[in-house]
């Protein structure tokens, strides 16, 4: 018996485990859908374009972008873009979003496409309440009826229902509310709702508190009703889902079903020790109905079973694009500033004509180094890699000749002491440590480098992308693009 149970733990131990996040970096409030054989997800994009990545996995481990929803936003959008939501039918993929616009509240709109790659096409606003929608979700009840769920916008907004036309397209009628907050954990909110139907019951789970940052408060709560329209109770042991080992503020995600794996819940939390709120994570975490009935969630705090079966592979905390063929999926840009960026003959060319011009790419650890090469930039151009800090970047560029550290931002520009770059191409290299210290060097195509004088470039706070930037007028051509952790 003391053998059987020894081998027991051992095939125990042996079966296939996967450890969290399942997708690293930045990547808020995420959604889930499964479509066909395949795994779908996207995520908040904030002001970042290709807006709502999209990523595909076989076995909910190992995720992959194969591309986005929205390649530049509609004319409308001013703004953040937040939450999607996708949704599968036969024939086509839904994309629900919500996003800022000019003189008004957000509005939710929708996108579709035949497959996951796209293209996607832009179908409109779905609907726009005077007091602004955000966090969408589609339904269909069991009649077949199609129902939008989404959140109020404000604190203190309720969770509304409203139907949806018979395509999916438009939010017909007057929206009621489902839940609003009324516990002291919810902080005055309740938002990013998901609903699912087990067990003859609606569940409702949904997020409060404070989502982001280094003071937030977010957590997992979850209401039951007996009908799609309500009255949904609410748990009294909520949150059911909140800060547990290695992990802070979880919250706003997607709960799916999948045979043989049961109920899980894909949402963002950040890691403990991520004291700056740097970047709200993807985690899988099982859901189970407890003894009385209620979900129960637990983010495992090290490896779980997959509950897929299938091995987790280790996770890739660099990248390398040579700009073979296009850009690599991942690199983004701000959406109202696309760049002038075109790839030909295993070479990335971004031309500039004015303050600043990048495409930058998240990173998911704070300690890296990142590098490139680099032709001589034609006109007066300025050509760099750095970190980015959304509307600014810091590292180390080239122009005229010289080689210099710099910072660029819509304040100005300022550089440290320069150096005579090598002839023919130029290596740059920027080094990034924890608590956002850079340290910049330049060298030619021997590997050899030279290190800068980092001046106002080396502090600051700390980034989350590293970026290939154009200033000024002209062109420059990039070989590579490489970051390596550590």
């Amino acid at each position: 018996m003391r053998r059987l149970g020894l081998l027991l733990v051992a095939l125990a131990l042996a079966a296939p485990t996967y450890a969290n996040p399942v997708i690293a970096g930045d990547h808020p409030d995420p959604t889930i859908v499964r479509a066909g054989g395949q795994f779908l997800a996207s995520a908040t994009s904030s002001a970042w374009a290709p807006a709502f990545p999209v990523f595909r996995s076989r076995d909910l481990v190992d995720w992959r972008q194969i591309g986005a929803v929205l390649p530049r936003p509609p004319a409308w959008v001013s703004g953040k873009l937040w939450a999607p939501e996708l949704a599968s039918e036969p024939g086509r993929l839904l994309a629900y979003w919500s996003a800022a616009r000019s003189g008004g509240r957000p509005c939710i709109a929708l996108s579709t496409a035949a497959v996951a790659t796209g293209p996607w096409r832009y179908r409109g606003r779905v609907t726009c309440p005077r007091g602004g929608a955000i966090d969408a979700q589609p339904v269909r009840d069991a009649d077949g009826s199609r129902w939008l769920l989404f959140k109020a916008l404000g604190r203190g907004g309720a969770i509304m229902l409203q139907r949806l036309d018979a395509k999916g397209l438009k939010a017909r009628g007057a929206p009621h509310a489902l839940i609003a907050p009324t516990e002291p954990w919810e902080g005055g909110i309740t938002e990013g709702p998901s609903l699912i139907r087990a067990g003859g019951r609606y569940l409702l789970f949904y997020s409060g508190g404070l989502c982001c940052g280094v003071r937030c408060a977010y957590a997992e709560g979850v209401a039951v009703a007996a009908r799609l329209e309500g009255p949904y109770i609410k748990d009294p042991a909520n949150p059911v889902l909140r800060d547990g080992p290695g992990w802070r503020c979880p919250g706003h995600g997607t709960v799916i079903r999948v045979p043989g794996a049961g109920l899980l819940l894909l949402h963002h939390a950040y890691r403990a020790d991520d004291v700056f709120g740097l970047r709200r994570q993807v985690l899988l975490d099982r859901v189970r109905i407890g003894a009385d009935g209620w979900p129960v969630v637990a983010t495992p705090a090290g490896v779980a079973a997959s509950p897929t079966g299938a091995p987790q592979s280790p996770p890739a905390e660099g990248f390398s694009d040579g700009f073979r063929a296009g850009l690599q999926q991942g690199w983004e840009w701000l959406f109202d500033a696309p760049p002038a960026a075109t790839v030909r003959g295993g070479k990335l060319t971004l031309s500039c004509d004015g303050p600043l011009a990048f495409v930058a790419r998240q990173t998911v650890v704070d300690r890296l180094t990142a590098v490139t090469m680099v032709d001589p930039p034609t006109g007066d151009a300025a050509i760099g890699l750095a970190v980015d800090l959304g509307r600014g970047v810091r590292g180390i560029e080239v122009r005229r000749g010289r080689i210099r550290a710099f910072t660029a931002s819509p304040s100005g520009v300022r550089a440290g002491p320069s150096i005579a770059a090598p002839p023919g191409r130029i290596r740059l290299l920027v080094s990034l440590a924890p608590g956002g210290h850079v340290a910049t060097y330049a060298g030619d195509g021997s590997g050899a480098t030279t290190r800068l004088d980092a001046g106002p470039a080396a502090a600051g706070s700390s980034p989350t992308r590293i970026a290939l930037t154009c200033r000024g007028h002209g062109a420059g051509r990039f070989a590579f693009a490489r970051v390596r952790a550590g």
